[in-house]
């Protein structure tokens, strides 16, 4: 008798621990592990983006197999993307053409990121790469080769204050400002005067 007595206060216990789980109004229960912020997610097909494509091209003079082609001016392209789930994607896009030579390096990163406050109370975000791949194009000849771990620690994965803004004179975007702070660890939001405007990345999106 007592050990049915136990069976039936276990399952009584485990019932009521269902119900408790059970999503009220039979919506979808939180996802708790996102601490990406709404006013930083975009759709699968908009990146925060900084651009220095030139978008003025010329005809390529020097001797040679690209004799008379015709070549953009060189540039980068860098765009970040934050999921929900505490995911993002990385990309980074480098061209130049000089002398007859031209090349092309693509970087893409995928991994963790984590959004919070650090000891001194400004915004921050932490990435985590863990895989990534590079493409190389040069004179037309492709390779490529998946990211090493200890590169994805190294040299893919940081820590960033950020801030989203509107500036007047550009009304059209939206701006996610970023500081790296692996690169400058004495930047403080709370003190301008610590943050060169040349550490400022200024990443924007057309304006909703």
């Amino acid at each position: 008798m007592k050990k049915i007595i136990a069976i039936l206060l276990c399952l009584a216990a485990f019932i009521a621990t269902a119900q408790t789980a059970k999503p009220k109004n039979n919506q979808p229960p939180v996802d708790e592990k996102n601490t990406v912020p709404d006013e930083v997610i975009t759709n699968d097909s908009t990146f925060w983006t900084i651009s220095t494509l030139s978008t003025v091209g010329y005809v390529n003079t020097t001797p040679g197999s690209n004799f008379g082609t015709y070549q953009s001016g060189g540039g980068m392209l860098i765009k970040f993307n934050f999921r929900k789930k505490d995911r993002f994607v990385f990309q980074l896009y480098v061209q130049a053409n000089s002398y007859g030579h031209s090349s092309e390096t693509w970087t893409e990163l995928e991994g963790s990121v984590v959004f919070k406050k650090d000891e001194k109370g400004q915004n921050i975000f932490v990435t985590k790469a863990e895989k990534g791949i590079y493409r190389v194009i040069r004179n037309g000849y492709s390779s490529s080769r998946a990211i090493p771990k200890a590169e994805l620690e190294a040299q893919h994965s940081g820590t960033y204050i950020w801030e989203r803004t509107i500036f007047k004179d550009d009304p059209n975007h939206t701006y996610l400002l970023m500081v790296d702070l692996k690169k400058y660890p004495s930047a403080d939001i709370n003190n301008p005067a610590s943050i060169q405007p040349e550490w400022v990345s200024k990443f924007h999106i057309p304006k909703a």
